[in-house]
């Protein structure tokens, strides 16, 4: 039987409240859903592979790379286009695209370095020229265009907020020459702040101000705005809501993306914040590297000291540590998984046109690459594991992104339910349009402790007569409807719910 009543009859007839404006449809064409490639594409001994065709089989169509200017012109005039042919031959339409270049040169810019950090260019006509000739080689077959990335942070930036929105200026300028009907992205701002009311993340001032910047002076040279959505998931709608806001006070509103998220980060957990000061010396050494674009050496390296006493650490942070005890990196996985829905529920129902995890491929981290701190971090992020340019290995957030994609598929519109007597319980109506409407709903609880407690019961509206339910980790969830509700057991893993036959 069809589920025969409509998205906004169920708020209608609930009486339930929504807590964000109506104003969150989806408008942009093509697939919300998408994964980005890593860091390096073809460059600096990472190769350049396929993979869009493993992401379309998870239900995602929407990617990009990155670029390095010193990538595509290692020398003024010689172009290397391998790396972007291999990339834009994947492609099934120019919306399934998004290339983001770093003013990165050994050449041609003011401070120059092979990878990072990027630098102004030293002749504008040249960055320019750059710009278009590599937005012209690809015929139209990109829609996206990003110059830079979280230029907020001096490891991804080393000029001014003056000279980034000088750059931006020129950049759109070139994309919109050498294909009118491509579509520049803005900013790239990392996310890395706590709205007004909530904890505050370490000099997220600096980055607030960078971008108030961007979004003054640099407002008539992007088309979208890129806000990434690390952090804690239950701030993405109040962050998102900031960042637009900034926007109307300056009398316009643009389409917000989200080319980056992806967690549980390290930091997300209070027993890891000790730690943080790590990042501060990473990022002063990065920020000053030699002519290949290679960190400083350390006189010692802190993260050996954590492998050496894993074993008393933390449980939440060893969980992010490499050959850590088998439960925990299971646990580590779960989590993953449940925040990879969760954060797409929370930025859709804000608004966000589009997502991109971060990132598809999974690389082994063997050796002395353990003892990075970026591989701390970021080195169990992966959904699909790479060897050889070939996937070998599922891990449980591909599984996660595949049912999140196939249930959303069609979407419209997200809507989160406020259930006033439940204020814990997280319940999103998602606007499928012909497909009727689906259902995702979890229990707010602690990230790493809270599987540990047994789900809750949980009633709401269903106008169907049969319904599946199954939650990001793949569990079928039995439900009974009478009286035209629907009722399940609730738990931390969100349950995706939707009418069946």
């Amino acid at each position: 039987m069809k589920c025969l009543i409509s998205f906004t009859a169920f708020f209608a007839l609930s009486g339930v409240l929504m807590s964000q404006p109506a104003k969150t449809a989806i408008s942009l064409p093509g697939s919300p859903f998408g994964a980005a490639a890593g860091f390096l594409y073809g460059y600096q001994g990472v190769g350049a592979y396929d993979f869009m065709p493993q992401l379309h089989q998870l239900g995602g169509g929407f990617t990009k790379v990155y670029l390095f200017w010193n990538q595509v012109e290692p020398e003024k005039g010689k172009y290397d286009w391998k790396a972007v042919d291999r990339f834009v031959e994947q492609l099934g339409s120019p919306d399934e695209g998004l290339v983001g270049i770093f003013s990165s040169s050994q050449w041609a810019v003011e401070r120059p370095s092979a990878l990072l950090p990027p630098s102004p260019a030293k002749n504008p006509d040249d960055y320019y020229r750059f710009i278009y000739d590599l937005v012209k080689h690809c015929k139209g077959r990109v829609r996206y265009w990003q110059n830079d990335s979280e230029p907020n942070n001096p490891v991804y930036w080393s000029g001014t907020k003056e000279q980034f929105v000088a750059e931006l200026k020129i950049f759109y300028k070139a994309v919109k020459a050498a294909d009118p009907a491509a579509t520049v992205v803005g900013g790239g701002y990392d996310g890395l702040f706590g709205p007004p009311g909530t904890h505050e993340f370490p000099g997220q001032k600096a980055g607030l101000d960078f971008f108030d910047y961007v979004l003054k002076e640099g407002r008539d040279a992007f088309d979208i705005f890129d806000l990434r959505l690390y952090g804690d998931p239950y701030t993405i709608v109040a962050r998102v809501d900031f960042m637009r806001a900034k926007m109307v006070a300056l009398g316009y509103e643009k389409p917000i993306i989200c080319t980056e998220y992806g967690g549980p980060g390290l930091f997300e957990f209070p027993e890891n914040r000790k730690y943080i000061p790590l990042v501060t010396s990473w990022s002063q050494a990065l920020a000053k590297p030699d002519q290949q674009g290679a960190a400083a050496p350390a006189a010692t390296n802190p993260i050996e000291d954590l492998y050496r006493k894993m074993s008393e650490l933390a449980p939440q942070t060893q969980m992010f540590l490499q050959d850590c005890p088998p439960e925990l990196d299971a646990r580590y996985q779960r989590i993953q998984a449940r925040g990879l829905v969760e954060r797409n529920l929370f930025a859709l129902s804000a608004g966000i046109q589009k997502t991109l995890y971060w990132y598809l491929p999974a690389m082994p981290v063997t050796g002395n690459a353990r003892y990075n701190l970026m591989s701390v971090m970021y080195g169990k992020i992966g959904m699909l594991e790479l060897h050889d340019k070939s996937f070998t290995k599922r891990y449980p957030s591909a599984d996660a992104f595949e049912r999140m994609a196939r249930t959303l598929d069609g979407v419209q519109q997200v809507k989160r339910v406020e259930i006033a007597d439940k204020p814990s319980l997280f319940l999103f109506a998602v606007d499928r349009g012909a497909r009727g409407p689906a259902y995702v709903v979890w229990e707010r609880r602690d990230a790493f402790s809270g599987e540990d407690s047994p789900a809750v019961p949980f009633e709401f509206l269903f106008a169907g007569a049969k319904a599946k339910a199954q939650d990001a980790l793949g569990q079928a969830i039995p439900t009974q409807i009478s009286d035209g509700k629907l009722r399940l057991a609730v738990s931390v893993t969100p349950i995706l719910i939707e009418p069946a036959q």
